[in-house]
């Protein structure tokens, strides 16, 4: 958790950088510390050639899919991922 300063710093950071996306700020109930996360996008045109290969792939494998999240196990390896697609499909 961080002092309203360092939050304060963090934003000054994020505003600095040429990250695309949302930084959100909360804090717990009666707490005097926050925390944040960032939820960043990353175009694949953006991507280094074997990423954005990678990538491409495993789109292709979901051609309905038109949103997905992806999450590590504890270890901080790759886990899942959440894919959004229409009902219909």
């Amino acid at each position: 958790m961080k002092t309203r300063d360092e939050a304060h710093a963090d934003l000054d950071r994020w505003i600095d950088t040429d990250c695309v996306g949302n930084l959100t700020v909360f804090r717990a109930p009666h707490s005097d510390k926050v925390d944040s996360v960032i939820e960043q996008t990353v175009k694949a045109r953006e991507m280094d050639t074997q990423t954005r290969a990678a990538f491409e792939n495993f789109m292709s494998k979901f051609p309905s899919v038109t949103k997905g999240e992806f999450y590590r196990d504890v270890n901080g390896k790759p886990d899942r991922v959440k894919l959004v697609r229409s009902f219909d499909d």
